[in-house]
């Protein structure tokens, strides 16, 4: 099947945010004594988010601290709980990761249209613009924006303002990214960058020059 459109997450699929969000709740579990291990802490805060389709206040997935500890099997006690919440400040730090340009010019080449689909806050938009990745795509579906947050199917389906089906859409964490496009009807592939997925049979990537591979190897893109 040839796709005339691809539908790009942006955070630690085209841009890096360092610290990643989940290291600062592994940090708050550590000094509360509990060693939980970056993939077990990356899982669960993910399971977590998956529940919600609506955003917070500023745009992301609320991640409800009983719900996190409950998938982590660690006992919720009050103390805890406080110690856990919270406002958590928004990475200073960004990048572009090195696959990114050269995907995004490919796909360009190819007369792929590209829309990106992120949970983020209104500073994402800044960030495109800096990092020079707007004048590639035909649109921007942010959650800050629209009300909505990744896995709504509707976060999707205002991707199909800006482009047309047959579509797939790209991004790094399973419940969001991979199982909320399926639930709307796009395909999805899985963007597994840091290994955290190697239990999961499904159709994933380690990195996008792998993404490239596989668009041509499915067809997808000639």
């Amino acid at each position: 099947m040839k796709i005339r459109s691809v539908l790009l997450d942006v955070g630690e699929t085209l841009v890096g945010f360092r610290p990643l969000s989940f290291e600062k709740m592994m940090a708050r579990l550590r000094s509360a004594g509990y060693f939980v291990s970056a993939k077990k802490t990356f899982r669960a805060i993910s399971k977590v988010m998956a529940k919600h389709n609506f955003p917070n206040k500023v745009g992301l997935n609320p991640v409800d601290v009983r719900d996190l500890l409950y998938e982590l099997g660690i006992y919720p006690s009050k103390e805890l709980k406080d110690k856990l919440a919270g406002d958590y400040v928004p990475s200073q730090d960004y990048f572009l990761y090195e696959d990114a340009k050269e995907f995004l010019e490919y796909l360009y080449s190819k007369n792929i249209d590209i829309v990106l689909v992120t949970n983020a806050t209104r500073r994402m938009h800044d960030i495109i613009d800096e990092l020079e990745i707007r004048k590639y795509v035909k649109g921007v579906i942010a959650s800050c924006d629209v009300g909505l947050v990744k896995p709504n199917p509707r976060m999707f389906a205002y991707a199909l303002k800006y482009s047309s089906p047959p579509a797939i859409h790209i991004g790094d964490i399973y419940e969001l990214d991979y199982l909320g496009a399926k639930r709307a009807g796009f395909e999805a592939l899985l963007l597994d960058r840091f290994g955290f997925y190697d239990d999961l049979n499904v159709d994933k990537v380690y990195n996008l020059k792998e993404a490239m591979t596989y668009l041509e190897r499915k067809s997808m893109i000639v």
